[in-house]
């Protein structure tokens, strides 16, 4: 590893601080500081009861057989989630949502309910009600992910499973979800090459530009991050997931001179390989991003997460490397983005939908602002948070820092210009003897399902199914997630 990317310090020779005083403004100030409870204050719509109440609504409100994708914030389906079948993708993030609280319900109980009702009609077991009821919804929600895991047809495989069945193994110690698990692993092991050294993502891809159709002499890979994480099974698994880690590092990785003495990425979201030719590479190119060498933000987040995951399990400091540097790119981009980024003081810690496109989409409604992807935020947050941790275990306390406190940049900013502000409450009826969700203040019972605004599914010019600024599942995943990260820590 290059000590370098370990010892160099933060863009621009910023101080380091610690994460309450990085908070108190964009720029940490020598001597500011700031108490935990101001932490707490920032990040506490992390925790708000309503982002309990919103998934448990969904959950009960939609069967799960159509999986809850993007939620529209303006048109007639304002507010509503929109669903993907079975198949699609993202269908694991929802269930993976519902197994978020639920983590936090059973280790963290006071961190997500305040206030159900008036104390003296809520019966004394209340809590292991609610804790059974969002059981069984998980249970409800992720029955469809078992069969998943036996797909040999796609890549995604570690999107789809893993959210929900990994806690549930977790939580539970349920032997079929663990299976499930491994299942999958195998799955995806059945669609690498050793030709290529890697696993094939998409069978073929078309638009415009491109025309990749042959499964001879086209193997398409794409930004690291869906492999499902195992350090179970057999070694020959772990094997395949490290390969095809170390192959993206040469056919995905940018290297950037943006600073003297320091090593950064950024990102292909795809590469075109050759399985005839040793793996050479045909192309490099991009599905979602602006144009095939422009940095999409949502592939160098997951290349974040991906790498930051990936030396957890291996130990591989090539991996830690690169999961620095695409983290450190990550945040030059973000700080060196002209001030347009702002909207009233807020917003330059959540990205663009990518790097190198136009800042400003004039939407439908005719607002003209910075079009962002809060879903590729949240996900390099959680990228920052483990490699936080992982330096702090290897005794880079100072290192560490710097991406927690980014990490904490990227939720404040997260809250302060995305999150929804419609809200959802719940409480015991005597009645029937069962928990109700009901919206607070709404009109017509009709609310925002998610809980984040302003994510872009996808922006690229010459995609049939183009979505932007809307809510969208895996940013509140990641959202979550980053939450119970921040609880594991001992951060709030």
């Amino acid at each position: 590893m290059s000590p370098g990317i370990i010892n160099s310090p933060p863009r621009g020779g910023e101080m380091e601080m610690g994460a309450a005083s990085i908070l108190a403004s964009r720029k940490p100030v020598s001597g500011t500081a700031s108490s935990a409870n101001d932490i707490a204050t920032i990040l506490a719509p992390l925790y708000k009861e309503s982002n309990l109440v919103k998934i448990m609504s969904t959950a009960e409100r939609i069967p799960p057989k159509r999986f809850p994708e993007t939620v529209p914030q303006i048109g007639p389906q304002k507010g509503i989630y929109q669903c993907r079948d079975a198949e699609f993708w993202t269908c694991g993030f929802f269930p993976g949502n519902l197994y978020c609280v639920l983590e936090r319900l059973r280790k963290y109980p006071g961190s997500s309910v305040s206030k159900v009702c008036q104390p003296e009609n809520v019966p004394r077991d209340f809590p292991l009600s609610l804790i059974e009821h969002v059981t069984d919804l998980c249970q409800r929600w992720s029955a469809p992910l078992h069969a998943m895991s036996k797909r040999t047809d796609t890549h995604d495989l570690g999107f789809i499973v893993q959210p929900a069945l990994r806690r549930d193994w977790e939580l539970f110690g349920n032997k079929q979800s663990l299976n499930s698990l491994l299942t999958a692993a195998e799955s995806l092991a059945s669609r690498y090459d050793e030709r290529v050294g890697a696993i094939r993502s998409w069978d073929s891809f078309k638009n415009a530009h491109h025309s990749i159709t042959s499964m001879d002499d086209d193997f398409l890979i794409s930004t690291f991050c869906s492999t499902p994480e195992t350090t179970k099974g057999p070694p020959r698994l772990i094997e395949i997931a490290s390969k095809h880690a170390e192959t993206l590092l040469s056919t995905h990785l940018r290297g950037e001179s943006v600073e003297p003495g320091k090593t950064m990425f950024s990102t292909y979201h795809a590469a075109n390989l050759s399985p005839k030719d040793n793996g050479k590479v045909k192309r490099k190119l991009t599905a979602q991003g602006y144009d095939d060498n422009s940095t999409w933000a949502r592939g160098q987040a997951w290349a974040i997460l991906g790498y930051a995951q990936t030396f957890a399990w291996t130990r591989d400091p090539r991996f830690l490397e690169a999961a620095l540097g695409l983290a450190d790119f990550f945040i030059y981009r973000l700080e060196s983005s002209p001030n347009v980024v702002e909207e009233n003081g807020v917003g330059r810690y959540v990205p663009l939908w990518d790097f190198d496109a136009p800042i400003k989409h004039k939407n439908v409604d005719g607002s003209d602002v910075p079009l962002r992807d809060v879903s590729a935020g949240t996900i390099a947050a959680n990228g920052m948070i483990i490699l936080y941790g992982l330096l702090q275990g290897a005794g880079k306390n100072e290192l560490a820092k710097r991406y927690l406190e980014y990490s904490l940049l990227i939720a404040k900013d997260t809250v302060a210009l995305a999150y929804n502000k419609d809200e959802m409450g719940m409480m015991f009826d005597s009645d029937t003897g069962k928990i109700k969700t009901y919206a607070i203040g709404a009109v017509d019972g009709m609310f925002f399902d998610a809980i984040l605004e302003r994510s872009t599914a996808n922006f690229n010019q010459d995609h049939a199914d183009r979505t932007w600024d809307h809510g969208l599942v895996y940013a509140d995943y990641y959202f979550l997630e980053l939450g119970n990260r921040f609880l594991d820590m001992g951060l709030v």
